[in-house]
């Protein structure tokens, strides 16, 4: 807070610094060499200025764009999770079909047999 204040404060003593140094000038009467240290101070002061705009504006607009890259990057993510989600629930039931099938083919090849011992014994029927 202290610093933001101090900035301000030479800030407003640079401005009015130029301006009564611009007032010298248009009265005509010479530039001491403070005088035309004060106005190179005020410009690279703007231009520091103008430049920490620029760096905020594009921090914005990386940021913006970050933050929507981040949004398709988490959309693509939850998307390929309820695809991989559906497919283990697709793999689970074609797991359950096979075992029911297996369960099947089991007792199917149980009857066989048996229908092959009565055959092979003669106990089987008419």
């Amino acid at each position: 807070m202290v610093e933001t204040v101090v900035t301000s404060v030479l800030e407003e003593a640079l401005r009015q610094a130029s301006e009564r140094i611009a007032k010298k000038i248009t009265e005509g009467k010479k530039l001491t060499s403070i005088d035309v240290i004060i106005l190179l101070l005020d410009q690279i002061n703007r231009r520091i200025d103008d430049t920490n705009k620029r760096i905020d504006d594009l921090n914005t607009s990386l940021n913006r764009r970050i933050d929507d890259l981040s949004a398709s990057l988490n959309k693509r993510i939850d998307d390929t999770n309820k695809r991989i989600d559906d497919t283990n629930r697709k793999i689970d039931d074609l797991k359950e079909e096979v075992r029911l099938l297996k369960q099947e083919v089991s007792s199917i090849k149980s009857d066989i047999i048996n229908l092959l011992k009565e055959k092979l014994t003669g106990t089987g029927g008419p």
